[in-house]
């Protein structure tokens, strides 16, 4: 690789990561700019303190962060103040993003692998042979991929240049996609983008599975808006439907289990009672209902006739929708384990469906529409379905498509997926692998190349927040110390690897942070720039109300009777529990647990740490002959996994619960070796209409595995030592 792209990147990648020009929120004038501090210059100040606003590390929602630093070196993440999406606010992850920072097992040079694919042997080299290897292995490729998580922004303007060119994919890996949830938006309310679930101004919220104040969608905006929510003396109430108590359950009023896969049957059902009671005391129900099937339709969704099927009793149901319907604006959700059924689809649909039919659609406390992302700063990428990530490693393991260079940035398909679907082998079939992250990982330890990317307080970008808080909302990322590493921003590599290989169609940008401004500008436009560009990095962004939206469609495009039964895998007689894995609230479905600040982060209900453990009910675990810290194997169809017994009795006789995230070979010394992978034992089946992944939808047996091992928890538990025979020592000085 040669020529002024190559220089630009080797001699000044570093610089504009850490030394351009940024902003501190303290509104200055002019912008500053931040120095490195392992060589302390004579004209520095020491212990000058300075906050800069930029993305949070460890969010895809949109929540925008101010970072404290002094000497340079940052110190405590706090949220920025004012942003709309979060309000000052943060959360567990956010306050993480200080120990990723400064992770001492973070990727810090390019690495060439040694051996074979899969072993995780590597050896250092320096960034011009890493980019000589990529621009030979790209130069010529047939099919390149680019996979990435869902990009928005910038970072998905300085990706489309090098698809062009070389007539590449890209790909798109959600570990937790949200395809399912957007899709039954747009068949109940035709919106284009995900809308704004008004949970602030809502008189009362009926949840089928979204856990909003964990990890649902945009958990620190929706807890915010539960404070509000919950105030005097207009209290809202919270009803939670769901299969396994997650932290939102806990917060309800009144927690409902539901039968897994049948939550859109009990909001049928829901409906019908508000429609046969005629609840909303007009008949605002009978457009909508007439719409999705009519009343004979309904009617088959009485309470009495989905009891068996839902598990909830009909008198219950009777007193959900008459609260549901009574205490508007009535706002009713869907997420979770709800939507990862094979029915997930048409679940979410039914539920929200409710809200149309009790008319809080469009208004406060209820639905509403969001507006449409700027066209400078395009919103995320959809999600790659799952029953396309199955296509692809069909078709590179009979042969049948052949890729011969392939770019995985900051995801971890090998990790996420089952284990069935063989995606591992598949990657294994691509003739050169480029793996780019801030840690090691399962997909990048396959990798040909693996590049060091710099941490999101290092580099420049955008974002737009996803969802939308009722306005549109563009956040900006600014580098807020200088990276200790070798890393390279992901936009850097992409516009120095276009250049080279294109060089008749060059990007119109030569670093991310040009191409930031440069969508900055076309929001702001070029007179009074300068003080406008300052102004955006002081504050976070840009937002402002109004914007293009869809309006509501007329009717909604879905019937009562496309509601299916869920299909599970696994024979009942031989796998007789239904295998729930949910989010972690630290570290979500595993991105995060390289950080051992999150790693020791206690679960909410359980106080457990570090490990993997398996949720019985206590019953369940009596006759099964288990007790909490027993060590017992999750079987399922397709694999097995390890956990340790914790009793819960909000867990459901019939269920077994699993927390996604540990269970890794490849990453830092606090995440390799600890706890199982429950997502590599789950079956390949995907949600009908969104092709997503249907994680909610494997059964499982459990068996003892005849050994005990104590789980790092906080809870108290009954110690010996605490009774009248051996009493508690008493400490005294002297």
């Amino acid at each position: 690789m040669s020529g002024i792209a190559r220089r630009r990147f080797l001699t000044g990648a570093a610089a504009l990561a850490g030394g351009a020009t940024v902003v501190a929120c303290a509104a200055p004038e002019r912008e500053s700019r931040v120095q490195s501090f392992v060589h302390s210059p004579e004209q520095t100040l020491p212990g000058q303190e300075l906050w800069f606003a930029t993305a949070c590390a460890h969010s895809t929602c949109g929540n925008s962060v101010v970072v404290r630093t002094v000497d340079g070196r940052a110190k405590k993440v706090e949220g920025t103040k004012g942003f709309p999406v979060n309000l000052g606010k943060t959360n567990v992850r956010g306050q993480a993003g200080v120990q990723s920072l400064y992770n001492p097992d973070r990727l810090k040079t390019p690495l060439r692998r040694r051996g074979t694919r899969g072993e995780g042997r590597f050896e250092a080299i320096g960034w011009p042979e890493a980019l000589d290897l990529l621009t030979e292995n790209f130069g010529a490729a047939r099919n390149p991929l680019v996979v990435t998580g869902p990009i928005s922004g910038t970072r998905l303007r300085v990706v489309a240049p090098f698809l062009a060119n070389s007539e590449g994919r890209h790909l798109v890996y959600e570990a937790q996609d949200t395809a399912t949830i957007r899709e039954a938006a747009r068949l109940i309310f035709g919106y284009p983008q995900l809308p704004h679930f008004d949970i602030a101004n809502a008189g009362a919220v009926l949840s089928f599975g979204a856990d909003f104040l964990g990890t649902w969608l945009s958990p620190v905006h929706y807890s915010t808006a539960y404070g509000k929510f919950r105030e005097e003396p207009n209290r809202g109430r919270l009803i939670q439907v769901e299969s396994h108590m997650s932290l939102t359950g806990a917060n309800a009023d009144r927690w409902v289990y539901v039968n897994p896969g049948h939550e859109g049957a009990l909001a049928l059902s829901i409906a019908q009672v508000i429609a046969a009671e005629n609840l909303t005391g007009d008949d605002r129900w009978f457009d909508p209902v007439n719409a999705v099937g009519g009343l004979d339709a309904l009617n088959a969704y009485a309470p009495e006739l989905t009891a068996a099927r839902t598990g909830v009793a009909p008198d219950t149901v009777r007193e959900l929708a008459r609260f549901f319907a009574t205490h508007p604006p009535a706002l009713a959700l869907a997420g979770g384990s709800a939507l990862a059924q094979t029915n997930g689809l048409d679940n979410a649909a039914a539920a929200l469906l409710l809200n149309r039919i009790v008319g809080s659609t469009g208004a406060a406390g209820g639905v509403r529409p969001n507006p449409a992302a700027p066209a400078a700063v395009p919103g995320s990428a959809a999600a790659t379905p799952f029953n396309q990530w199955g296509a692809l490693t069909t078709a590179l393991l009979d042969g049948s498509e052949t890729v011969d260079a392939a770019f995985f940035y900051d995801v971890d398909p090998v990790y996420g997926l089952p284990a069935s679907t063989r995606f591992a082998d598949a990657l294994g079939e691509m003739s050169f692998v480029v793996g780019m992250g801030t840690f090691l990982n399962e997909t990048l330890a396959r990798a040909d190349l693996v590049l060091p990317a710099t941490h999101p307080f290092e580099e420049w970008g955008d974002f737009v927040a996803d969802p939308a808080p009722n306005m549109e909302v563009v956040g900006y990322q600014q580098p807020v110390v200088t990276s200790w590493t070798a890393a390279r921003s992901f936009g850097d590599v992409m516009l120095a690897l276009t250049s080279e290989l294109f060089p008749d169609a060059p990007p119109p940008w030569t670093t991310m942070r040009d191409a930031v401004r440069d969508g900055a500008r076309a929001l702001i436009g070029d007179e009074g720039f300068d003080r406008g560009w300052i102004e955006l990095l002081r504050t976070g962004g840009r937002w402002q109300d109004g914007g293009d939206r869809e309006a509501q469609a007329d009717q909604p495009d879905w019937h009562i009777n496309l509601l299916a039964e869920p299909v599970f895998a696994g024979d009942t007689t031989e796998f007789d529990l239904h295998l729930i894995p949910f989010e972690n609230v630290a570290f979500g479905a595993g991105s995060e647990s390289a950080n051992p600040w999150l790693q020791a982060t206690p679960d909410p209900l359980t106080t457990v740490t570090w490990t993997t453990w398996a949720e019985l009910n206590p019953a369940t675990a009596q006759r099964l002959g288990v007790k909490r810290n027993d060590v017992v194997h999750v079987d399922t169809p397709d694999g097995t996994l390890r956990a340790r017994v914790y009793e819960a009795p909000v867990v459901p006789p019939d269920v077994v619960a699993v927390p996604i995230g540990q269970g890794r070979e490849f990453g830092t010394r606090w995440s390799v070796d600890r706890g199982a992978n429950v997502m590599q034992t789950l079956a390949a089946q995907a949600v009908a209409g969104s092709g997503t992944l249907a994680w909610g939808a494997t059964r499982a047996r459990v068996r003892p595995a005849g050994e005990h091992d104590r789980l790092p928890t906080l809870e108290v538990i009954e110690d010996p030592r605490n009774d009248g025979e051996a009493p508690p020592v008493r400490v005294t000085s002297g």
